[in-house]
């Protein structure tokens, strides 16, 4: 019978998970802002340039942004959200109003757990 990859590479996929979570930057409450992720192409080149190392680890035939003829709309976040997702993280989502130079700016903030 098969080995699972969830299995076979335990600490493997917990590096993965922790880089992502280091390039997003969280604060102290553990979230980001999607429009700071959306403004920092540094950050997203460096989550789109790990697809080759999550491919070894992570099984991603059901994520969106690995399909070869899939139109994502930000293919980052749905890498961090699937790979956090898969090793039990809990993504919470809560939009946002900030005004900021007389000018109401809408954006989400998402809070990442880990699920025990």
């Amino acid at each position: 019978m098969r080995v699972k990859l969830s299995e076979k590479f335990k600490d493997e996929r917990e590096d993965i998970c922790n880089k992502l979570i280091e390039i997003l930057d969280l604060d102290e409450k553990n979230s980001f802002l999607l429009n700071d992720l959306d403004n920092d192409t540094d950050k997203q080149n460096a989550i789109l340039n790990m697809k080759d190392e999550i491919k070894k680890y992570f099984a991603v035939s059901c994520i969106s942004a690995f399909k070869p003829n899939f139109e994502c709309k930000r293919p980052y976040l749905n890498i961090v959200r699937s790979i956090l997702r898969k090793q039990n993280y809990e993504f919470n989502r809560m939009p946002i109003e900030k005004y900021k130079d007389g000018v109401f700016d809408r954006t989400t903030k998402y809070f990442i757990f880990r699920n025990k």
